[in-house]
């Protein structure tokens, strides 16, 4: 019976931190793919509104990322816990100053189809976990 070495927390990090910026990836993938497709049905207004608002979203996911992973080797679980508050804070101001710019800036702009990118964004979360298995 083989007997499984469990990781070493160097490497379960590393492992963590290739899927989290892989699943970063699949979302923008999968985002512009969709801005595609829906340039096609919808036309130009659409899509750029849909992909400003899944933007709004992935870019603060991708702060948050890489202030959590950012750091080479293992740390402290203090620092740990620090950087994933000062993360989830950044990514909160992120995501209102991004939407904040798109609706300021961006015009014309379809509101429906700027939600709908957000929402998808976001709610494409529920694939991690298919990704994120190391």
């Amino acid at each position: 019976m083989a007997h499984n070495k469990p990781l070493k927390a160097s490497a379960l990090l590393a492992a963590k931190k290739r899927a989290v910026f892989r699943f970063i990836a699949t979302q923008i993938v999968l985002v512009f793919c969709l801005s595609v497709g829906i340039f096609t049905i919808y036309g130009g207004l659409h899509a750029y509104s849909f992909l400003a608002g899944a933007l709004a979203s992935i870019i603060p996911s991708l702060y948050m990322a890489w202030r959590v992973f950012g750091h080479s080797g293992t740390r402290p679980a203090k620092d740990v816990v620090k950087s994933f508050y000062r993360g989830e804070a950044g990514k909160l101001v992120l995501t209102a100053i991004l939407l904040s710019a798109v609706f300021i800036f961006i015009q014309p702009i379809a509101p429906g189809a700027l939600f709908a990118g957000f929402g998808i964004a976001i709610l494409s979360h529920w694939l991690s976990p298919l990704l994120l298995k190391y």
